[in-house]
């Protein structure tokens, strides 16, 4: 269990409701300061005068200036809004729906996760760039992602829609990177613009995985 957090349902004593608000306090303090300034230029001291407290604290909860970031990845991304807890019961749950049909729901979804949760997304993708525990944390956040799809690609192949010799690993991983260089390339547009442009880039995306570019 992570330092902080407490089981579904458990009863909290005051100190460990005080301990929960000051986590989460010094995770959202943190947050904002790696994307105001960078990771790198972001000091855990600085972290603890915006907060209001003591440096040392930060130290009691997590023990590097790197595992308050994959603390982020995990509450943020693993928890509450998970990439994961998205894309889980859609491509579970799809039975038998056709591939193009799943596969736009799980483009348009994973685009508006990507949008809604762009400044921890940022950090992190840029961040993993250099230190080796985000990174970690990062790619593991992917990988599960695409396990997903591989699963659901796989169940396809076998119900005969896609064919038997397709890449799964390759086909899923192009799946995802193509997602992400989209809200790399477009994150700073307008709201109504991003609207505007990303559904069709799902719907584009998918023509091109399933069909291919050949005549």
């Amino acid at each position: 269990m992570r330092s902080g957090q407490f089981p579904a349902g458990q009863r909290l004593t005051s100190r460990q409701r005080q301990a929960a608000v000051r986590r989460e306090q010094i995770l959202k303090t943190a947050l904002s300061l790696f994307a105001a300034q960078g990771f790198d230029a972001t000091s855990t001291r600085q972290i603890a005068k915006e907060a209001g407290i003591a440096e040392g604290l930060i130290f009691h909860y997590f023990p590097t200036k790197a595992s308050l970031l994959t603390a982020i990845l995990e509450d943020r991304l693993e928890g509450r809004r998970a990439f994961r807890s998205e894309l889980r019961p859609l491509l579970e749950d799809a039975g038998g729906k056709p591939a193009s049909e799943v596969l736009r729901a799980a483009a348009s979804g994973w685009l508006a996760t990507l949008r809604r949760d762009e400044e921890i997304v940022v950090v992190l993708f840029t961040t993993a760039q250099t230190n080796r525990e985000v990174r970690e944390a990062w790619q593991g956040l992917i990988r599960e992602g695409t396990e997903l799809l591989t699963g659901y690609l796989a169940a396809r192949v076998e119900a005969g829609e896609l064919r038997e010799d397709l890449p799964l690993e390759t086909a899923a991983t192009m799946f995802v990177s193509s997602l992400m260089i989209f809200f790399l390339a477009r994150r700073h547009l307008s709201e109504p613009e991003w609207g505007k442009q990303s559904e069709p880039y799902a719907h584009e995306l998918i023509s091109l995985w399933l069909e291919g570019a050949r005549r």
